[in-house]
This record gives C-alpha cells, structure tokens and sequence, in this order.
C-alpha cells in the first residue's frame, strides 16, 4: 500500500471538511433575522439541526482523519486498535481513516445495538400493579 497516496487523500478529504464545515458557519452567521412565521421557525430549527448533525458527522471524520495521519507518521496505519490484526487493504481504500478490521467493528455494531436496546426499557413497568389495587381496595366500603 502507498502510505504517501493515502496519506495524500487524508489529508485531501481533511480539507474538504474543514471547508465544509466554514461554510457551514457562515451560513449560520448570515441567516437572515426577523419576523417569522410558525413554519418558517419549525423549517429553520429542522435545517439548523440537520446542519448540526451533519457538522457533528463531519467532525468526527475529521478526528478520525487524524488519528489516520498520526498513524501514517508512527508505522502503525493499518493496524486494528481492538485486536491488532491487519486491517485489509480493500477496507483502507474504502474507509482510509477507519480503526477497526471488520470482525472488531462488527463486535463493536453489535454491542451498540445491544446498549441502545436495553436503553428502550422502561424500568417503571417492573413495579405490578398490586400496590394501585390495594389502594382502591382501601376506598371500597365493605
């Protein structure tokens, strides 16, 4: 692999964002002020957080792009952070700032997916409803 060409669209992809993320800002700063109807707010907020989000992405990459370039500088690009192996050639072209081989990132999708699951349960339904029935047992004259 040649560390000098990938080293190259790293830091190629890592002006892109930077640009992006500029225009991004002044957008922001030239969004016009005013009177504006309920839809034209509710418009704004969804564009400013799509805007948000996206920048959030964008940020993100660009960590990554330069921990990719670190990487490059110390000899250890290509190499997964979780088990060590080598990550495949394929998967650096495709991802050149990416940090895991795909057995690893597919471990780590998994664990997400899990943690983000068991985040959906509602603890209050552990509680039975014997407590509620005692009560109106309580008010019903005998």
């Amino acid at each position: 692999m040649d560390l000098q060409k990938v080293r190259e669209e790293l830091l190629k992809k890592r002006a892109e964002i930077i640009e992006s993320l500029s225009n991004n800002n002044s957008e922001d700063l030239n969004e016009k002020t005013g009177v504006d109807d309920a839809a034209d707010i509710v418009a704004s907020e969804l564009s400013r957080e799509t805007l948000y989000k996206l920048s959030q992405a964008e940020r993100e990459t660009l960590f990554l792009i330069d921990i990719a370039l670190k990487k490059i500088e110390s000899g250890t690009y290509g190499v997964c952070e979780e088990c060590g192996a080598t990550i495949g050639e394929k998967r650096l072209q495709a991802i050149p700032w990416v940090r895991l081989c795909i057995e690893c990132s597919q471990n780590e999708e998994t664990i997400k997916a899990f943690s983000s699951r068991n985040e959906d349960i509602s603890y209050y339904h552990i509680i039975p409803d014997t407590f509620q029935e005692e009560e109106d047992n309580k008010n019903i004259p005998e």
